[in-house]
């Protein structure tokens, strides 16, 4: 069964025409089946989509990698454009998210959770379904997420804050979560932002799925601020797990994809919108 996956949103083009968007979204379809992964942050979901000359009908489900802006933005217009759809998210996805970046906005911190709240969102026709641990959710697609933190592993994002109270308090991103699609050989795993870390993540399928090998691993990797010599171990990772492919993406950094396309050669590409990759 072939399993195509389009990235309809991405911090850059790969084709001539499309938009770019601080942001994330793909469809995945997979046999007769078609789901969205993410929704970018509102601006170019639609535009990118009939561009591709396609649209959200037969989308089955809706699933969040976490309750960001740049990822939950685009979700009123699709659901405005689909009506009643299913969507697969981490209870915790409408958490008070905040980044604090006094070179970007002073030195208050900003909100950047949801702009949708639940109810609006149920309004409009979601029907949430809440998964809290890594568990398969159709027939060859797993909901990862609940992935814990190894010793030597830790992953946190200084500028992203949790709300609490009147207060903040770093944010760990509990809502972080990643799509794990079986393929004919072996599966890909499409990760949103990976904040739960992807070395963490990796682990996580090894010790929870006994995955060993994957086909590719798409999107964003949040290396941005990872130092050379951790850069250096996720590739040592991605090279434990027999990567095919690597296409990687919006929060990725300059830096760790330039490694990682020194290092991978021709089994690495960007996943920038436009860009489609299709497994048997």
């Amino acid at each position: 069964m072939k399993t195509d996956i389009t990235i309809l949103c991405d911090n850059y083009v790969g084709r001539p025409g499309f938009i770019g968007e601080h942001g994330f979204s793909a469809l995945i379809e997979s046999g007769d089946n078609r789901y969205l992964f993410d929704a970018g942050s509102g601006v170019g979901l639609s535009f990118n989509l009939k561009l591709l000359e396609k649209d959200l009908k037969g989308v089955s489900r809706i699933f969040l990698s976490h309750g960001h802006y740049d990822h939950t933005g685009g979700l009123k217009w699709a659901l405005q454009e689909m009506g009643s759809v299913n969507v697969v998210a981490h209870p915790a996805v409408f958490s008070r998210h905040f980044v604090k970046n006094p070179l970007l906005f002073a030195n208050e911190p900003r909100y950047i959770g949801s702009p949708a709240s639940r109810e609006e969102l149920s309004a409009l026709g979601a029907e949430f379904t809440w998964v809290d641990q890594t568990r398969q959710v159709e027939d060859g697609l797993w909901f990862v997420t609940g992935v814990p933190c190894k010793a030597g592993q830790s992953f946190q994002d200084p500028q992203l804050l949790l709300q609490d109270g009147e207060g903040f308090s770093p944010d760990p991103i509990s809502d972080d979560a990643s799509l794990l699609i079986e393929t004919a050989t072996d599966p890909v795993l499409l990760l949103g932002c990976a904040h739960a870390g992807v070395l963490n993540i990796l682990d996580h399928l090894q010790d929870s799925l006994k995955i060993r090998k994957l086909r590719a691993i798409l999107g964003g990797t949040h290396l941005m601020f990872f130092s050379p010599d951790r850069i250096a171990a996720v590739i040592r990772r991605f090279e434990d797990f027999g990567v095919e492919q690597v296409g990687v993406c919006h929060c990725t950094g300059m830096n760790a994809a330039v490694a990682l396309g020194a290092h991978f050669k021709n089994r690495f590409a960007t996943a920038a919108t436009g860009s489609v990759f299709s497994f048997d």
